[in-house]
């Protein structure tokens, strides 16, 4: 029997309607990726990565086609089941952080579990992540923008990484840091993939796609090589 993908999007479309007219996003993806693969998606400005990386993070769902995560039909899940699999099965880390500003290094780190279990974090498990991905103890006070971009990006990664999730959903996660820090970021992502995590990268760098083990390649909404 064959091992079954931790995801598959089969046949999957995603159509915009737009003032100007349909707009097909995504025109009959199927694609299946196994569980601790580390995948970059690579195409045109317009060739559909965004949409792309919206169905994987369950940040929307397909116009037609089917999409399973974890082995779970999306379109079966109520939209209390899709928020608890964006908080558990899947870590988002981003090009621009998204870090909550008024909050510092630790509190951003340790608000995901605050959401799953309704109390702040007596565990220390925060603050063990944090340590994981190299970010200096001493600046854990610290708030995002006393933070250079990389310090930031780690914060970032730590976030992702608190509840444990499968999947890492990376989009440009270097795009905003020098060529020597992404390098570093790219070594961590490495290593987390090296310890068991699948790694989806979206990159217009092929530098950077060439850490990942396999590149899809998207254009006007349909792969054409993976």
């Amino acid at each position: 029997m064959s091992e079954v993908p931790l995801i598959r999007l089969a046949d999957v479309t995603k159509v915009y309607n737009l003032e100007s007219g349909d707009f097909v996003a995504l025109d009959h993806v199927s694609l299946d990726i196994m569980e601790n693969e580390f995948v970059a998606i690579m195409g045109p400005s317009g060739s559909g990565k965004s949409t792309m990386m919206n169905q994987l993070g369950i940040l929307d769902v397909p116009t037609s086609g089917e999409l399973f995560i974890n082995g779970k039909n999306v379109a079966g899940m109520t939209n209390l089941e899709r928020t608890h699999m964006r908080r558990d099965i899947i870590g988002y880390i981003f090009q621009k952080f998204y870090l909550i500003p008024l909050l510092s290094a630790y509190e951003n780190v340790e608000y995901p579990l605050i959401l799953k279990y309704k109390q702040r974090d007596m565990s220390g498990k925060a603050a063990a992540v944090l340590k994981s991905v190299g970010f200096d103890e001493d600046l854990s006070a610290h708030r995002p923008s006393q933070l250079s971009g990389g310090q930031q990006q780690r914060v970032a990664i730590a976030r992702a990484l608190v509840n444990d999730p499968k999947i890492l959903l990376c989009d440009e996660p270097t795009g905003n840091l020098d060529r020597k820090t992404g390098f570093q970021i790219m070594d961590i992502l490495t290593g987390l993939h090296k310890e068991g995590k699948t790694v989806i990268l979206v990159t217009h760098d092929p530098k950077i796609a060439e850490y990942a083990h396999r590149t899809i390649q998207l254009e006007d909404g349909k792969v054409v090589a993976s």
